[in-house]
């Protein structure tokens, strides 16, 4: 899963009516997330990379101060059960393209491979980057519009 989908994950886990609400996810309705949350489980595991939950939680970290500690005591369970795969730094810059793509997408592109896993995205660039270096990946926001 990338950022986005992270962080519209744990907004929705944490109450979804605030999705529509919280800056990062204005984009999204209670429904993207509740239909998210469908897709998700029918995997058996969310795979990040430690690159993915850093960026997420700079992030979430701007939910008020008054909405936060609520926040965290209700995703906690989650991010528990969210695996990490740890890519290593040097690997990811010695991957050929990472000044374009970025470390934290080439961090998803590594583990995808390593895992042989499917990548969730809404990223349309990042779709591309995906495809381009023969990662599964599926843009939600194609299956969103069936």
């Amino acid at each position: 899963m990338d950022t986005n989908l992270l962080i519209l994950y744990l907004i929705g886990k944490y109450q979804p009516t605030y999705v529509p609400k919280f800056k990062r996810t204005t984009m999204y309705s209670e429904q993207d997330f509740h239909w998210l949350n469908g897709y998700v489980s029918q995997f058996s595991k969310i795979v990040v990379t430690p690159q993915v939950l850093a960026e997420a939680w700079n992030f979430l970290e701007k939910i008020p101060e008054h909405r936060f500690k609520v926040f965290l005591d209700s995703i906690l369970p989650t991010l528990y059960l969210v695996n990490e795969e740890y890519i290593h730094k040097d690997e990811v810059i010695s991957t050929y393209g990472f000044n374009h793509i970025g470390i934290t997408d080439t961090s998803i592109i590594l583990a995808a491979k390593s895992l042989k896993c499917l990548i969730l995205t809404d990223d349309l660039r990042a779709y591309n980057n995906f495809a381009y270096h023969e990662v599964m990946a599926i843009n939600i926001n194609h299956l969103r519009q069936l």
